[in-house]
């Protein structure tokens, strides 16, 4: 759970200290540290904490150049902060309008994802431990309210975390004011971007309006908010296990599903990753209840989720599924090959008296069949695949053999041979061809 905010009496040697539990607690001391700075008092304040702890810092800006002269002063003061204090900068300039243009979104998303790109490829280039950036408590209260606003579960209502694995916030539990106090007690000055100052993006109208409202009518509501975010986190950190074992599987029962208390929550956490959205999980479960053999769910370019017997079932999707290659080899009818060749394998082998060269393998088509070696009649492939038991992901990789010319499927490669195209063995022909499948996944 996380704390509660700092007071606005701390004193600045317990700012440090909070600062220095909160980047020590998941690093390595000695690590070193990549700060974005953007020379706002957030990050002014964190450059100023992690340099009073002795922490390794490499700093990094951001020039979007979407405020004319004022984001050349943030570059100036942000330069001239670092060289005051001996701390290595680098500076990446953005066309950030050109990447809305080539790539949409909003002002906001785009400034974001180039900068997380860029703090990445700093990362890695500098050999950093972690990336640092100076979200503080109230920042993480929008963010909740945002999520709020946007219909968010419980993953998204627990807000940002205080490191993730890449990503450090130290001063996740430090407000806003406490921030300013500490900034002014150490006489660090820093520069405000003006655009903090209007209403025109969601984050500054609760910033601004909503939240000062909040604490009028509810004192101490940040402080409250904060709490909840703990408490949240606490509990998805609870479920996590149970969720990520979930969504590890490429299949759900739907005993499981008609024994959760929660089946539409629970069918989301298992499509989400891949792209599953809560509409789909609500039609699902309803299908869950009558499951209809073959419904499907397209999840992303690659993968879809299908109604199998027993289970929904995450496969790829067709046209995403690579065909296995034929290996043939060419035997001389000894009487060993002979015998071979009367022996069951499950399938797995064909054995033609022509050249394979005649023959294309293909994914099955609705409506093939086969004349079954051993049976009168015909067989729906369909019927073959239903009788063999097999799962949907199993069952969408099943291919065919059949012949060129005559477009007759001569063999379900792991389940059925036709009883056309035999080798005749009362008289075997001078060579007789041994047909397989090169890949594992072949229909076993």
């Amino acid at each position: 759970m996380c704390a509660e905010p700092v007071t606005a009496t701390m004193a600045v040697s317990d700012f440090e200290v909070k600062v220095k539990r909160a980047a020590t607690a998941t690093v390595a001391a000695g690590s070193r540290i990549l700060l974005g700075l953007s020379g706002g008092a957030d990050s002014v304040a964190l450059l100023r904490s992690l340099m009073a702890i002795q922490m390794d810092i490499r700093a990094v800006h951001c020039n979007f150049h979407l405020r004319g002269e004022e984001s050349m002063r943030d570059e100036t003061f942000v330069r001239e902060l670092c060289c005051r204090y001996g701390i290595s900068l680098t500076v990446k300039d953005f066309d950030t309008i050109g990447h809305i243009k080539a790539h949409g979104g909003s002002v906001e998303m785009a400034c974001r994802d180039l900068r997380y790109a860029f703090f990445r490829e700093e990362m890695r280039r500098l050999g950093c431990a972690r990336i640092a950036v100076a979200h503080n408590a109230d920042d993480n209260v929008e963010t909740f309210l945002l999520s709020l606003m946007r219909g968010a579960g419980l993953k998204g209502l627990k807000a940002m975390t205080a490191d993730n694995g890449e990503i450090m916030r130290p001063l996740l539990e430090v407000s806003r004011k406490d921030i300013e106090i500490y900034l002014e007690r150490i006489g660090q000055d820093f520069i405000t971007d003006s655009t903090n100052l209007e209403c025109d993006f969601a984050r500054n109208f609760l910033r601004l309006q909503v939240l000062p409202l909040l604490e009028q009518r509810w004192p101490g509501a940040k402080k409250s908010i904060t709490k909840s975010i703990g408490n949240l986190a606490a509990d998805f950190h609870l479920l996590s296990g149970f969720i990520d074992s979930v969504c590890s599987e490429n299949s759900l029962p739907y005993g499981l599903v008609a024994d959760s208390p929660a089946p539409e929550s629970l069918i989301f956490h298992f499509i989400r990753e891949r792209g599953g959205t809560r509409l789909q999980a609500m039609e699902m479960a309803r299908a869950a209840k009558n499951p209809r053999t073959g419904a499907v769910w397209i999840l992303n370019d690659s993968q879809e989720v299908v109604c199998g017997r027993t289970a929904f079932e995450i496969i790829e999707r067709e046209g995403c599924i690579a065909l296995p290659g034929l290996m043939v080899e060419k035997l001389v009818p000894t009487p060993d090959v002979v015998r071979a060749v009367k022996i069951p394998d499950g399938n797995r082998t064909l054995y033609l008296p022509d050249d394979p060269e005649g023959y294309s393998l293909r994914p099955r088509r609705d409506g093939d069949f086969i004349l079954p070696l051993g049976m009168k009649g015909r067989s729906l492939v369909s019927d073959i695949i239903k009788d063999a038991k097999l799962n949907a992901q199993e069952a969408r990789r099943v291919c065919v053999l059949e012949n060129a010319k005559t477009k007759e499927i001569v063999w379900i490669p792991g389940l059925k041979r036709s009883r056309l195209h035999l080798v005749d063995m009362s008289s075997p022909p001078s060579v007789i061809f041994r047909v397989s499948l090169k890949s594992p996944h072949a229909n076993q």
